[in-house]
């Protein structure tokens, strides 16, 4: 499966000290383990950037951008770490529960125009946010998210678990 990943500002600053393994090409010549650790804390900043966010005070184009950066992020750490869980079983688990937590959240994904495909990953609508009101946007990324709150739980334990000498 081939990931796209847009050279967004909102990328770039969950990636942080990784933003030259946001992008593809990148991204190629990385150890798993660099990609796993690097992929799990972008997870964990995009998480606590969400839940900061003002989306009643962004234009749309914005909310599309961190949007479209928070499903490239997932889908990027779900990549990695379900390949490096090939060799740990921690990684794996923690692989395998954002999976779980993207199936389990995918009605309320899909209220704000993320869905979810059999292996959770996420794909974002091209006009979503021009479609649901900021107030969604709002509401579902906010501090008190459960979901939001283990994903960063699950983020956390793959960026503790990964050897990036791997």
């Amino acid at each position: 499966m081939s990931i796209s990943v847009t050279n967004s500002l909102s990328l770039r600053l969950f990636y942080n000290r990784y933003a030259s393994l946001a992008h593809g090409s990148t991204r190629n010549s990385q150890p798993t383990g660099t990609l796993s650790m690097a992929d799990a804390s972008a997870l964990r900043n995009a998480v606590r950037r969400l839940q900061d966010y003002s989306f009643e005070d962004a234009t749309k184009v914005q909310i599309q951008e961190k949007l479209k950066a928070f499903t490239d992020t997932m889908n990027n750490t779900l990549t990695s770490a379900s390949k490096y869980g090939e060799n740990d079983s921690s990684v794996k688990n923690a692989a395998a529960k954002l999976k779980k937590l993207n199936n389990q959240y995918s009605s309320e994904l899909k209220k704000i125009g993320i869905t979810i495909d059999k292996n959770g990953n996420m794909s974002l609508y091209e006009n979503a946010a021009k479609n649901y009101s900021a107030e969604k946007f709002d509401n579902f990324f906010n501090k008190d998210s459960d979901y939001l709150k283990e994903i960063y739980d699950a983020a956390k334990k793959i960026s503790r678990k990964v050897d990036v000498r791997i």
